[in-house]
Parts: structure tokens; C-alpha cells; sequence
């Protein structure tokens, strides 16, 4: 998946997060930027800042990996954006 792809895919979990009203936008945020706030949140991480997207995501996978005891070696960033939508049950 290229990263024009997977932000569309965020950003179509954010819309959700918004839809179940687990988060709000607020103006001048976008709802990429809100979805990936709540899972950092949501995982009691600190989102980092200034990395490339595909780091972003392999740091939240191995926290999912860590929370919820997964045996995977490692979820690389479209699995990771697989796991959320399916979770949040985003199409």
C-alpha cells in the first residue's frame, strides 16, 4: 500500500472514531491527524513527531503487540492499519 493509500485509510478511521464519538475534531485538525491521536492515546504512547508514516505506524504496532499479547514478529504499517479499521470496522 502506498502512503497516499494508507492516509486515506486513516483518514477514513477518523471519521468513524468521530461517527462512534470517540473523538472530536477540533478546527484545523484533520481526521488523519485526530485518528492517529486517539490510537497513540488510546495505547498510552506518545505520537512521535517528524517521522515518516510507516515509523508512526510500526511504533503503534509494537504496542499493539505488547497490549494485546499478538505473536507476531513485528505488523508492519499496512497491517497495523488493517488491524484498526477491521477493529473499528472502517470499509
Amino acid at each position: 500500500m502506498n502512503e497516499t493509500y494508507r492516509l486515506q485509510k486513516i483518514r477514513n478511521l477518523g471519521v468513524r472514531l468521530q461517527e462512534l464519538e470517540l473523538v472530536s475534531l477540533t478546527p484545523g485538525k484533520s481526521y488523519t491527524s485526530a485518528a492517529l491521536n486517539f490510537l497513540f492515546a488510546d495505547h498510552e504512547l506518545e505520537r512521535p513527531c517528524g517521522l515518516p508514516l510507516e515509523h508512526t505506524l510500526k511504533t503503534l504496532g509494537e504496542a499493539i503487540m505488547a497490549k494485546r499479547k499478538v505473536r507476531f514478529s513485528s505488523l508492519d504499517a499496512d497491517a497495523v492499519i488493517d488491524f484498526f479499521c477491521r477493529l473499528y470496522r472502517v470499509h
